[in-house]
């Protein structure tokens, strides 16, 4: 069974790190809405990790790399087996237009 963590969205380093920035900045500028651009980029961070695989953890970060490399093998699989029809298609095509000629 896999461990949840239901809080793993305060653990990203790269979210806290623009929200803080954006605080700093708001309180430089004296522009206490710069905090929603900080906002924004926090979120942004946690789909980039979404979309990488960070988020997943170690156990789901390795599940995911074998997916991505059992996917990649049954696409090379496919674009062997579509090679070796049209292969088939071509020896019979030919075998038709020499049975046509022949009579």
């Amino acid at each position: 069974m896999q461990q949840r963590r239901p809080f793993w969205f305060l653990l990203d380093g790269y979210g806290w790190t623009v929200f803080i920035m954006s605080i700093v900045t708001a309180f430089i500028i004296h522009q206490w809405w710069a905090v929603l651009l900080g906002m924004i980029g926090y979120l942004l961070a946690l789909l980039v990790d979404l979309i990488g695989g960070r988020a997943l953890g170690r156990t789901g970060a390795m599940r995911l790399a074998r997916a991505e490399q059992e996917n990649l093998e049954l696409k090379a699989e496919q674009a062997r087996l579509l090679g070796a029809i049209r292969e088939r298609d071509e020896k019979i095509n030919q075998q038709g237009k020499q049975s046509v000629k022949e009579p």
